[in-house]
């Protein structure tokens, strides 16, 4: 049977902190650590859980969402609770260090006053609601808009909108297609239906939409890609 090192290693805390998705849940996880278990644990494994919390807090500039923010306040509460002083001070040192840069940095992301206050994850969570000709004219406003309106599972999103449920590629919209359409789907159906795990959703949609209508798209997708903030 593993140790408690072990285990603890097995959880991948250190490796999902950089990652913007699994950083807010990996905060989380050290948050429950530190207050149901970290005085009853071994020297060692206190002070791996120590790093990845101090590593936690140097990653937080990295994080620009809400979700990471208040993630990030959670740990250091618990921090607070479990940590002795020394080790206590430090943490809440390098949390207030992490702010202060967090800041800076979301405030050199601002182009422009009307989006300031808007995190990544809400302007996914807004973007999700557009359809595809909105979708392209936000991604022309500014630079942190043009990242959002890339965001491959929006386009997953108007995928499942226009050619039906994105997990099923069999069921789709009754349209009439012509000889070249049905070739072109048929080409996506053996490259994609293997796996979703992997799929560039806008490069999908794109093929797809070319295929059902022509040149129609390009016009469009010449916006998004060659824009002033393509990237």
């Amino acid at each position: 049977m593993s140790n408690p090192t072990e285990r603890y290693r097995k959880l991948g805390l250190g490796e999902s902190l950089p990652t913007i998705f699994r950083y807010p849940i990996a905060c989380k996880e050290l948050s429950f650590i530190l207050r149901g278990a970290y005085a009853k644990l071994r020297k060692n494994l206190q002070s791996l859980i120590f790093q990845d919390t101090l590593s936690a807090f140097r990653l937080l500039p990295q994080m620009q969402t809400s979700g990471a923010v208040a993630a990030a306040h959670l740990l250091l509460q618990s921090a607070e609770a479990a940590l002795p002083k020394q080790k206590k001070s430090l943490v809440v040192t390098e949390f207030k260090h992490a702010k202060v840069a967090h800041k800076r940095r979301s405030k050199a992301h601002k182009e422009e006053k009307g989006s300031a206050q808007l995190p990544q994850d809400v302007l996914l969570h807004i973007f999700s609601l557009l359809d595809l000709q909105s979708l392209i004219s936000v991604a022309l406003v500014c630079w942190s808009w043009n990242l959002a309106a890339n965001d491959n599972n929006l386009w997953k999103l108007q995928y499942t909108a226009v050619f039906g449920r994105s997990g099923n590629y069999s069921r789709t919209k009754k349209m009439q297609w012509n000889g070249r359409s049905q070739k072109v789907y048929c080409k996506l159906l053996e490259e994609n239906v293997v796996s979703q795990t992997h799929i560039d959703w806008k490069e999908t949609f794109k093929r797809a939409y070319i295929g059902m209508w022509d040149v129609d798209f390009y016009f469009l997708c010449n916006h998004f890609v060659n824009g002033p903030y393509a990237f």
